[in-house]
């Protein structure tokens, strides 16, 4: 059972296994985040035309339409939930913009409030039939610390639960809690808390890999994990009998999501640069057979550009890592591609608009400045109130590496990218407008002061951690800001904003198209009501990616004509 837009709209799918046909079980359109079977029922979550309120539903087995659990939570999110044979634990927004905790009785839909947030977001991780269960406390993106709460006694699973560290899956057992925690080291580690003497142990590290997820297989005594190394995954089996691991060959380059089924089958949804999400099985002899069919999405296999793995010095020696796509013919424009989060990563993973924009000619450069995930703690580290300066700084070091290796000419390139990545190409825009011939906005933000305010309510005590605070702050955070250089922005902009996003709000591109129309700057804007903080149906996304095309190819003509009049 999965969610998937396979017809054009997000719905809920099954296929009745070994038949490999998919057929939908919902027909509402809208994304689910979390799906789980119990007995005879579908549990999972939905949102709303991306507003990103994804609020627990219930269906029957065999599909239909979609419960809400409590009308009273419409509007508000459910970040996570876990379950037991009976009972389903869940963490929501609703009441408290901090987040409670709460346990519903599956079998009489009877809720109760077993924990209020006080301080910082809490997540429910996993959850015991005898009540006990873990949970997550949230300080920042780089620091967030779970604790075994059974009874009265609220256990941390780390020493020092003040020292930075992220603990980021949990698998609770009789014996166990198997976590992933970098706590006192640079990459994340697979480690243990007993639950009888309460001692942590690490248990096993790679070098220079973020374990970020795991599957406990009770059966076998195996941990099945996730590793991230740079821009690619790597998947490990470790026997806790033996204490080794082994990694296993994938026939993908990022794992989405595993699971392991009680008689052992694991399953991987996987993805490429140059492939589509699908999902595969691990035979017994060791061999990958895939589940799902790309060939329904009509998706011409082998037709697909996948990128280079290129390494540059910034400007102060921090070695940055890249990916760099090469069209079979380059029409002389370059796109930088900053990616969002900033927290996060451009990885080996498909998406449509890279490939289209690619094969139809231009070169694209996707470097994962400082701040970006998968390269350690102290690299992630860089970019906490620092959303302005360095990341910008490796992206100009970038620029100049491509032009220096003759994959770009300065004056021909477009910065292109969505949350941060817009952000990013906006102040680029304004601090260094020397090297753009365009700008593509995708829902980024202009005003660092504005957006502050307007962020949903359960961010914000993370907020003075990862972006400043507008009081003391004040200064840097409107040197930070993309609308102060305005003035300076003198290329062609398109932006693209959906009207429902939580996260950044419409008026961040309001503001910039405001200030350029009355400068006479060429700025187009493109709107979607049916769309938040992303594209959730396809016809807006081959919509924008046809839009973006032709932004950029009138910019290509233009480029063209400027140089012949030379």
């Amino acid at each position: 059972m999965f969610s998937t837009n396979l017809n054009g709209t997000f719905n809920l799918w099954a296929m009745d296994l070994p038949h490999l046909f998919p057929y939908r079980l919902t027909t509402i359109n809208q994304n689910s985040s979390l799906i789980h079977i119990h007995q005879n029922q579908i549990i999972a979550t939905f949102e709303k035309d991306g507003d990103e309120n994804q609020q627990l539903h219930h269906m029957p087995i065999s599909g239909g339409t979609p419960i809400p659990f409590h009308e009273e939570e419409s509007g508000s999110t459910c970040y996570h939930a876990c379950f037991t044979d009976q009972e389903m634990y869940y963490s929501t927004n609703h009441e408290n913009p901090l987040l409670n905790i709460y346990k519903t009785d599956l079998q009489t839909g009877h809720t109760t409030l077993i924990q209020n947030g006080e301080h910082v977001p809490i997540v429910v991780a996993a959850a015991s039939s005898d009540g006990s269960y873990v949970f997550t406390e949230t300080y920042s993106n780089t620091h967030a610390t779970a604790f075994y709460q059974s009874g009265g006694s609220k256990v941390p699973l780390v020493p020092d639960v003040h020292t930075a560290h992220t603990i980021k899956d949990i698998c609770l057992t009789k014996e166990f809690i198997y976590f992933t925690t970098n706590y006192g080291k640079e990459f994340s580690y697979l480690a243990s808390f007993n639950l009888s003497t309460y001692e942590f142990q690490p248990l096993f590290t790679l070098d220079k890999e973020e374990i970020t997820s795991i599957r406990f297989h009770q059966q076998s005594n195996k941990i099945v994990i996730i590793a991230e190394k740079g821009v690619r995954d790597h998947l490990y089996i470790y026997d806790l009998s033996s204490d080794e691991g082994e990694r296993i060959d994938t026939p993908c380059d990022v794992i989405k999501k595993i699971v392991v089924t009680k008689n052992g089958n694991l399953y991987v949804l996987g993805i490429s640069a140059d492939k589509t999400d699908t999902i595969f099985k691990r035979e017994t002899n060791g061999c990958w057979t895939q589940v799902t069919n790309t060939k329904v999405l009509g998706v011409p296999e082998g037709n697909m550009i996948k990128p280079d793995i290129v390494h540059y010095e910034s400007h102060d020696g921090l070695e940055i890592e890249a990916l760099l796509y090469k069209p079979e013919n380059p029409n002389g424009i370059t796109i930088l591609w900053p990616h969002g989060g900033p927290q996060k990563a451009e990885r080996m993973i498909y998406r449509p608009v890279l490939q289209y924009l690619v094969q139809s000619g231009y070169t694209l450069f996707a470097p994962n400045f400082r701040g970006s995930k998968c390269y350690g703690a102290t690299f992630e580290k860089m970019v906490e109130q620092n959303w302005g300066e360095g990341p910008r700084h490796d992206c100009v070091a970038g620029m100049e590496w491509l032009i220096q290796e003759e994959f770009a000419e300065k004056g021909k390139i477009v910065a292109m990218g969505g949350s941060y990545g817009g952000y990013m190409s906006l102040l680029l825009a304004g601090r260094h407008p020397e090297y753009f011939c365009g700008i593509v906005d995708i829902f980024g933000i202009s005003n660092l002061l504005t957006f502050l305010n307007n962020v949903p309510a359960s961010w914000r005590t993370l907020m003075d951690q990862m972006v400043g605070n507008p009081e003391t702050d004040y200064e840097k955070l409107v040197r930070d800001s993309p609308i102060t250089y305005i003035d300076h922005m003198n290329s062609p902009m398109f932006i693209i904003h959906g009207e429902n996003d939580p996260r950044v709000k419409t008026e961040e591109s309001e503001r910039i198209i405001e200030h350029l129309n009355q400068r006479g700057i060429d700025v187009n804007y493109l709107t979607f009501n049916d769309e938040g903080h992303g594209f959730s149906k396809k016809q807006n996304e081959m919509k924008a990616c046809r839009e973006i095309r032709g932004f950029l190819d009138r910019i290509t003509i233009d480029s063209s004509s400027t140089m012949s009049n030379r």
